[in-house]
């Protein structure tokens, strides 16, 4: 399926306006002159359709592939009747297309490298991992699966299908960036959602490794609550969300700049070893992806300079309050892909610990000694628009966490790279 919604996408971003239409984009789906089901090429055109709009910039264009969203039921019964008459028996040329063997090739190494584990602890792990990879066929491969990039992510089947054991081994760096959120912070959460208070305290920090701890004392983690909860009090007086018909017209752009930046502020603000920068300019990321990647650029970057180096930490991918799963899933796909290329950029600059550096998503991005990709979901959380107790507690959280981790990674980074600049890999 992904072949065709990059076609589509092609369709949409490069032809000339007179070419863009429905039917058009019902056309490219045809294989093997199989025309597919009108449920399967929403979902295509729906997805190559999202992922275009965040690379048009004319209006004009823009308004000409919305076009094509809303007409394609009327495309598919103008194409099914066109090819019934047999008007599109004409001989194709196939490009070709490497794609397949550039999977198959990464899966290679990938086994490759789980035949050398660095540790006795991964021994079992990667005879296992490796094992599986033999059993299943390259070409069942795509590049949405994070094996075709030599990645192991903790929602791929064969993490998931591990043994107890193992898979505690594998999880192992995610679970020690694991924090217990301090009854005093439930408590502020609840005590908030009623009276919207906050607290004022000193800072103070432990340590710098991923180890279960918090970096802050409590009395810091209550104020940093505090600044996250005023945030969302904030939130919840905008009239652009008071009631789900009007959260349901507000645009991607509206949801980022009233609601993701300022709780990632509030969250990320007067950190103990020094800001970083919150970007949302329109620019692609240092981290050079592959041709076959999704999008050109996340939606926000969190950008560190150390010694004249800008160092991308972060990288957050939005969409509208109301948002179809196809485009949760190209953002997903998109997250990890630039995650991997961000840690290789780091790798390129430094040599930071690899059992404790992390690029935060909030998914966990982190190379082992073996040299490969481990991808976590470390947190989830729903937004609350509306005073909710428990989603707030959740939310709070996540971004305390986030901050915990961005406090870790930037001493990490600034000692490798130090060491760098003494000893160049």
């Amino acid at each position: 399926m992904i072949h065709l919604i990059s076609k589509i996408e092609a369709l949409l971003l490069e032809e000339p306006l007179d070419s863009l239409c429905s039917a058009s984009a019902v056309y490219l789906t045809i294989e093997n002159d199989i025309l597919p089901s009108l449920e399967n090429i929403r979902v295509i055109v729906d997805r190559a359709v999202n992922s275009s709009l965040l690379k048009i910039g004319e209006n004009e264009r823009k308004t000409k592939v919305l076009e094509v969203l809303s007409q394609t039921e009327s495309g598919y019964i103008s194409v099914r009747g066109l090819k019934a008459l047999k008007v599109f028996n004409v001989e194709k040329k196939i490009p070709l297309d490497h794609s397949q063997e550039k999977i198959e090739e990464n899966i290679n190494e990938l086994k490759n490298l789980l035949g050398h584990p660095v540790s006795e602890a991964d021994v079992n792990l990667y005879g296992a991992l490796k094992q599986t990879l033999e059993n299943i066929h390259p070409s069942n491969f795509t590049w949405r699966d994070p094996e075709a990039s030599m990645v192991l992510s903790d929602t791929s089947d064969i993490v998931k299908n591990l043994g107890r054991r193992q898979k505690s081994t594998f999880l192992e760096p995610r679970e020690n960036m694991k924090c217990v959120v301090p009854d005093s912070v439930v408590a502020k959460c609840n005590e908030f959602v009623i009276n919207f208070n906050n607290f004022d305290t000193s800072l103070v920090i432990r340590n710098i490794f991923h180890n279960k701890n918090w970096k802050e004392t409590e009395a810091e983690l209550i104020k940093i609550s505090g600044r996250i909860l005023e945030t969302l009090s904030e939130i919840w007086n905008n009239p652009a969300f008071s009631t789900n018909a009007s959260r349901s017209e507000q645009s991607e752009g509206t949801y980022i700049t009233d609601v993701i930046i300022p709780l990632i502020r509030s969250s990320l603000g007067d950190l103990p070893n020094g800001c970083i920068c919150l970007s949302t300019a329109e620019r692609q990321s240092l981290a050079r992806m592959s041709e076959t990647r999704i999008g050109k650029k996340p939606d926000i970057m969190g950008l560190l300079k150390q010694n004249e180096k800008n160092i991308e930490l972060m990288y957050i991918e939005s969409s509208r309050i109301v948002c179809s799963n196809s485009k949760k899933d190209d953002d997903e796909v998109k997250l990890w892909r630039e995650t991997l290329d961000g840690a290789s950029f780091i790798g390129l600059s430094c040599k930071p610990p690899s059992n404790q550096f992390g690029v935060v998503g909030i998914p966990i991005a982190e190379k082992d000694p073996a040299g490969i990709s481990r991808y976590f979901h470390l947190d989830h959380a729903e937004i609350p628009l509306s005073p909710h107790a428990l989603h707030t507690r959740s939310l709070v959280r996540l971004l305390l966490t986030l901050r915990n981790v961005m406090i870790v990674n930037k001493s990490l980074l600034a000692q490798a790279l130090e060491q760098a600049i003494l000893h160049p890999p």
